[in-house]
């Protein structure tokens, strides 16, 4: 297994410097990064992931090299920086929270997308630091509470009227997934995507698909 200096080298910070909000996903963070450098941003992510996963989670110590921040940083800014990521752009387990508490998390993070300091933040809010970072990590819920026997929806279902179109123009699954992630913001399992599409093309049932099947990456090293 290549080390982490051997698999970074080639990559170089990118012109403009983006910096990262308090508490925002690595998935949205790229986003903003690849539009203030004219990229796609199904690219950038390729390039943060690196091989042999090109579209997996991008890994930490790529993205500071790109950034030019360091890794601390974005572990400390981004809500899933060092942890395993949770796709929880399409969908999410969420924590079920106080109404005080839940409003108070929504003005925290409201703040914080101006760009204020977590200590700036807490001295706002009368909190902690270590209660800022928890409005900034927390998975919140809908306004309206569901009750727990809610179905939890797959995934693919949430996206499948993005999807299946462009399968019936004979796109690729590295084509939908490049279109969902610069065309409509959406982060979604290559895997799971390339399930679907391959069941839907051979006539299989998509509630059977499984979440985590191994496809091939899309692009070569």
């Amino acid at each position: 297994m290549p080390s982490q200096r051997t698999d970074a080298q080639g990559l170089t910070p990118l012109p403009m410097r983006v910096r990262p909000h308090l508490g925002e996903s690595t998935e949205n963070y790229i986003r903003r990064l690849a539009r203030a450098n004219h990229l796609k941003p199904s690219a950038l992510h390729s390039v943060a992931c690196g091989p042999p996963n090109w579209t997996g989670k991008p890994r930490i110590e790529r993205l500071a090299i790109l950034t030019g921040r360091p890794v601390d940083h974005l572990e400390r800014a981004l809500a899933d920086g060092s942890i395993p990521r949770l796709r929880t752009t399409i969908t999410g387990r969420y924590e079920w929270l106080p109404k005080d508490t839940y409003l108070l998390y929504l003005k925290i993070r409201k703040d914080a997308e101006k760009g204020l300091s977590s200590h700036q933040l807490a001295e706002r809010h009368g909190v902690s630091r270590r209660i800022v970072r928890q409005a900034l990590t927390a998975s919140l819920p809908p306004a309206r509470r569901r009750p727990n026997s809610y179905p939890k929806t797959p995934v693919i279902d949430l996206v499948r009227h993005l999807v299946d179109p462009m399968i019936s123009q004979d796109k690729s699954a590295k084509e939908i997934w490049t279109a969902l992630m610069d065309d409509h913001g959406v982060s979604i399992s290559f895997s799971t995507l390339n399930a679907y599409v391959r069941n839907q093309r051979t006539g299989y049932s998509s509630s059977s698909l499984p979440q985590r099947l191994c496809g091939p990456p899309p692009w070569p090293h």
